[in-house]
């Protein structure tokens, strides 16, 4: 495993709110974004998953953890350059996989460092997919807690599962505990949303990085002002 402390994940070009010349790197402590919190968001079309998938391929780079939550069948073209599981509910999956398997993907992503898409797209029933998310959920949790070992939990369309309106439940609870409570064991998390308004704001204010988008919705982009402030809020819609 390397043992470089930042990785490059973007480049600055002008813009409203650039602070960096264009053409300058864009680099995040691997740290941050292991066991951190972080949130990346935009319209459809603006480039989030885009960013998702640099950031995922520049740790699987450096040989680190990760399990990435696709529920869109978005991270499959990771297995053409990767060694990568994809887990899920068909037969187009490398394994099909049931909660009752959540204690073992745990274990295969945390203790033999193997990385995982758990593809809910391969689902049917909705409520089987929440199923399985929370269980391997907790068991991420469970297990970080005695390993220690830092570890990245990525959810695509965060907002399905922690909104804002509306209570949560047991996966949403399971999410915002490892949010809350998975740095001081090395399990971060990350959300991928086009819809900041529709996130829970206890996740998004907590988070240690953020990338935004283009956004077009007013409701959208009122969280970025609230959040950064009303600069950051124009030029998200640019």
């Amino acid at each position: 495993m390397s043992d470089e402390r930042t990785i490059t994940v973007a480049n600055c070009s002008d813009g409203p709110v650039s602070h960096g010349d264009p053409g300058t790197s864009v680099s995040l402590p691997v740290v941050e974004l292991l066991t951190g919190r972080g949130f990346v968001t935009g319209k459809s079309g603006s480039g989030k998953s885009n960013t998702a998938s640099v950031v995922a391929e520049k740790l699987l780079d450096n040989g680190f953890g990760m399990l990435i939550v696709d529920i869109d069948g978005e991270y499959y073209g990771l297995k053409e350059e990767y060694e990568i599981l994809h887990a899920g509910g068909d037969d187009e999956c490398d394994i099909q996989v049931t909660p009752d398997h959540a204690e073992k993907l745990a274990t295969l992503a945390l203790e033999q460092n193997v990385p995982i898409i758990l593809d809910v797209s391969s689902f049917l029933d909705e409520s089987e997919a929440r199923e399985l998310l929370t269980a391997v959920a907790k068991q991420l949790f469970v297990k970080a807690k005695k390993l220690k070992q830092p570890f990245l939990l990525l959810v695509e369309e965060i907002h399905e599962y922690i909104p804002e309106q509306g209570g949560l439940d047991e996966c949403g609870r399971m999410l915002i505990k490892i949010g809350k409570r998975g740095r001081k064991h090395g399990l971060g998390i990350v959300g991928i949303s086009q819809r900041p308004a529709d996130v829970k704001k206890d996740y998004i204010t907590q988070c240690d990085w953020l990338v935004w988008h283009r956004l077009t919705w007013n409701n959208d982009t009122k969280v970025v002002g609230r959040i950064l402030d009303n600069e950051y809020a124009d030029a998200s819609r640019t």
